[in-house]
């Protein structure tokens, strides 16, 4: 089972369905262009070209999250509830796991950021008694 929690809502899906692995297509082109994108201003190329806007790249990606969950809730709804440091990440994760069919590896949105994780182990490992709470 996957769960998204937006604000005090928490939706689920069994497993990942046909139908996202079919619109997947879109979000990955744009994830894709989005890396590229990156990686060619990171090495110094000229992007001023480049006709991608932030908010052609969040639609595309985001109306996919949302078929990811059966349109359970809208692109409002993830805008307006998902903290936006984990909001890319995530949709890439779910696109890769989905595109690599390795969607058992997916559990749990918004993610947990990779140092709050390893904080976490830490803390239970020198005293099992102890559990930090995780951010909603």
């Amino acid at each position: 089972m996957i769960t998204c929690t937006l604000g005090e809502k928490k939706y689920t899906v069994d497993f990942v369905s046909g139908r996202a692995l079919r619109e997947m297509e879109p979000a990955s082109k744009m994830y894709g262009r989005l890396v590229r994108l990156s990686q060619d201003a990171t090495e110094g190329k000229d992007v001023s070209q480049e006709q991608l806007t932030v908010t052609d790249a969040l639609d595309t990606m985001v109306k996919w999250f949302c078929i990811l969950f059966n349109n359970q809730f809208t692109l409002d709804e993830v805008y307006d509830n998902y903290p936006a440091d984990r909001l890319m990440h995530d949709i890439a994760l779910a696109l890769m796991a989905t595109q690599t069919q390795t969607t058992e590896v997916l559990d749990t949105f918004p993610t947990i950021p990779a140092v709050q994780e390893a904080e976490q182990i830490l803390a239970e490992a020198e005293n099992p008694e102890v559990t930090i709470p995780q951010e909603a």
